[in-house]
């Protein structure tokens, strides 16, 4: 049996219905002859030992992700599967807590008024330290007998399970981290690699962007859930001791803490794994004066052991989201002999880049399909299908208008009739029409309009970020390098026959650190 199958299996086996459980016991005194209420309890006990059982199959399909080659992304796909089951199983879990907090909110208020009924919880007007007689410590805080014995069952039984939980966080940001590292290593290979590998690159790169994305959801959900029961119990304890200085101090320092996580979303690759060691150490700070507070020292010393190991991460990565590369094949109008295109190399298809802007000269749209002979021996050619069935047939690939414009000129003496661009700007089509075809015409009794791009901010030698965009989208463009008043140097790219190719350069150009970049209007 395979590992894939075997995973499986264990899910299916964990998703069957749980029986022999045990009961469970009322967390309302007076509730436990609701027979739907009592149900709903046991269901989201069920609930809960399912989560923890699809987390397992979870943890080792990542195990056998990281370890795969041929089945790589067949264990990414199922990861992401079974993602999907553990949150529909967890908006069960929601779904099934409110409605029994609505049965025990609606009992607690018909009886308001009704004779005391015996409680579960025990009862203690003030909470104070020295009731207590600690006798036995442990390193745990949550498992000393002070929570035990001043929180009601059920917030004490949702405080232990919270810290059973604080094992998961480091497990998935383990795993984030590795995946990470991935993708940075496929985004290299994207950005330098010929198309066929750079484009399985950025595909596999999509892939584990998606799993990242998936386990940062699960983190939130994770973390989430130990904080609120956490800082729930911890505030109950405090109020009951008049802790107030302590609790607003808290309150500032958590605010403090998500603003600085907010103004960190866009610059990195996680929001939630960034702010996980921002938080933790928040909480760990709150439990270590709880700690000393109930002279629990032993808790203290293990929490400041803790705090001491989370003080080091720094999870500030940056996301990985390499430049759009533009693998469009630029060709001009050839006229050959014999054509290029017969019955053994048919004209091919046009194909559509998800990046980049190419002209092209729609030189017919015809019923069906036309043999090569018509068109001349004109190369490249390629034809595209269209909605209404017709087939559309476009010569040459320009990256700029004048060069399509130039092209509409050769193609009209050598007998096509009204050819017309076309344009495609990161695969979307755009038809110019035959105004833009004869601007070439019309154009030559006035002065000619060309653009330069302006590089600022660069020093002798241009950086690495600059490069790569200059020979991923200018790599046909001269530059040229002149002294700065300043000290520095500015260099000059193009020239360009449209402003917008100029414009989208400098976009691209502005985004790297410390660059500036302008579009400069020139004529001759």
């Amino acid at each position: 049996m395979s590992k894939c199958k075997r995973i499986l299996l264990t899910l299916v086996v964990a998703l069957l219905p749980i029986c022999g459980w045990g009961q469970v016991s009322a967390r309302v005194a007076g509730l436990e002859g609701n027979s739907k209420y009592m149900a709903l309890l046991l269901q989201e006990k069920q609930l809960h030992q399912r989560e923890d059982s699809v987390m397992n199959v979870i943890s080792q399909t990542r195990k056998l992700f990281a370890a795969a080659t041929a089945e790589r992304e067949k264990y990414g796909q199922e990861i992401l599967r079974l993602e999907g089951e553990l949150f529909d199983i967890r908006n069960r879990i929601g779904e099934v807590g409110n409605s029994i907090n609505v049965i025990e909110q609606e009992y607690v208020l018909e009886h308001m008024d009704a004779p005391a009924l015996p409680v579960t919880a025990p009862q203690s007007p003030a909470v104070t330290v020295a009731e207590d007689s600690l006798k036995k410590q442990v390193p745990n805080l949550v498992f000393n007998d002070y929570f035990k014995a001043h929180l009601s069952p059920n917030d004490y039984s949702s405080l232990c399970r919270s810290q059973e939980k604080e094992v998961v966080p480091p497990v998935l940001i383990n795993t984030f981290l590795d995946n990470y590292r991935q993708m940075e290593e496929l985004a290299a290979t994207y950005s330098t690699a010929p198309r066929p590998e750079a484009e399985e690159a950025y595909s596999k790169l999509q892939t584990i962007k998606g799993i990242n994305d998936v386990l940062a959801d699960s983190l939130a959900h994770v973390w989430n859930y130990i904080y609120d029961n956490k800082v729930y119990a911890y505030n109950y304890l405090l109020d009951k001791m008049n802790k107030s200085e302590l609790l607003d101090d808290f309150e500032k320092q958590f605010r403090e803490t998500n603003q600085r996580i907010a103004s960190a979303r866009d610059q990195v690759a996680s929001a939630v794994v960034y702010g996980y060691p921002l938080r933790k150490k928040l909480v760990l700070s709150y439990e270590m004066a709880l700690a000393g507070i109930l002279g629990y020292t032993q808790a203290r010393d293990s929490l400041a052991k803790v705090l001491k190991e989370v003080d080091v991460l720094d999870y500030n990565l940056p996301p990985v989201d390499p430049t759009p590369r533009n693998f469009i094949e630029y060709g001009n109008i050839e006229v050959t002999s014999p054509a290029k295109y017969n019955s053994s190399h048919p004209i091919p298809q046009n194909e559509v880049f998800k990046y980049g802007t190419v002209y092209k000269v729609q030189v017919g749209n015809f019923i069906r399909t036309q043999p090569v002979s018509i068109f001349r021996n004109v190369s490249p050619l390629c034809y595209e299908k269209q909605e209404d069935g017709r087939y559309s047939y476009y010569a040459g690939a320009f990256r700029e208008l004048p060069e399509a414009q130039a092209a509409v000129e050769q193609l009209t003496k050598l007998g096509f009739r009204k050819p017309q661009i076309v344009v495609w700007r990161d695969g979307i089509f755009e038809s110019l029409g035959e105004e833009a075809a004869s601007a070439s015409a019309a154009s030559s009794d006035q002065q000619e309009v060309f653009y330069r791009v302006e590089i600022g901010g660069e020093g002798e030698e241009m950086s690495a970020g600059v490069k790569e965009i200059l020979s991923s989208v200018a790599q046909d463009k001269e530059v040229s390098r002149a002294s700065a008043p300043d000290g520095g140097y500015i260099y000059t790219v193009g020239s360009f026959g449209d402003r917008e190719s100029a414009e989208r350069l400098a976009e691209l150009l502005g985004a790297v650190d410390g660059v500036t970049a302008k579009v400069l209007e020139l004529k001759n």
